[in-house]
């Protein structure tokens, strides 16, 4: 019995130190690529693809006009939008009891309100989209630092322990170069996004103008003939 006993201490014992053993050993194929590390990388990427300044009716300088939606159920979004603006426009010149610059200043207020709001969702784009990259980045980091720890507290020949540095130095840098092309990308989908809008703007400001200029003229001439 006692010899039976002794036998399973020491088999307990090789099995404990087996297991401790096999749990310190060094996996050099850790999976450390960036899906595992990002938390959902394409998330401001797609954002920022999917925001179109000149259809959004978010950026179009339009009202509510709901009241005339039934009216408008067999016209395209494209004309829809078209038409609201012009409507919306015209609107301010039916009377001609307006002075020029009192459009003018309506008009003023509401490109700024619109340029506001675009300002606003395409910053917290790219807001959202630096914050995620720099926690992707801070936990690929931290990963690797782990291993690196690992590493030193094995028995391991130098040129062993060297291999695997350097494996680590690979996955640093091809990590940290795709993240710099990423986020060269973003930059200029944001530009361009900003560019899109600068032209839309223009577009309906050049409408504008044409409108206002027939309006002044329209304008002085009945001011004119009311003197007389």
């Amino acid at each position: 019995m006692f010899d039976q006993d002794k036998y399973m201490s020491k088999f307990i014992l090789f099995l404990f130190l087996g297991l401790a053993v096999s749990s310190c050993q060094i996996d050099s194929h850790r999976d450390f690529s960036r899906d595992s590390i990002n938390q959902n990388p394409e998330s401001g990427k797609q954002k920022i693809s999917n925001l179109n300044p000149k259809l959004d009716a978010r950026y179009n300088l339009t009202e509510d006009r709901s009241k005339f939606e039934e009216l408008r159920q067999n016209t395209s979004e494209d004309h829809k939008q078209v038409n609201d603006e012009k409507a919306l426009i015209l609107g301010w010149m039916t009377d001609y009891k307006k002075e020029p610059f009192e459009i003018r200043e309506k008009f003023s207020a509401l490109i700024r309100k619109k340029r506001e709001k675009f300002n606003q969702d395409l910053n917290k784009i790219r807001e959202e989209y630096s914050g995620l990259e720099k926690k992707n980045r801070e936990n690929f980091l931290k990963a690797l630092d782990s291993e690196r720890n690992e590493i030193k507290e094995q028995k391991l020949s130098r040129e062993k322990m060297n291999d695997l540095f350097n494996e680590i130095e690979i996955k640093r840098k091809e990590y940290l170069s795709k993240s710099r092309d990423e986020r060269a990308d973003f930059e200029e989908e944001y530009r361009q996004k900003r560019k899109d809008f600068d032209e839309y703007i223009k577009e309906k400001t050049d409408d504008f103008n044409l409108e206002m200029k027939s309006y002044t003229e329209k304008f002085n001439q009945l001011k004119k003939e009311l003197k007389n």
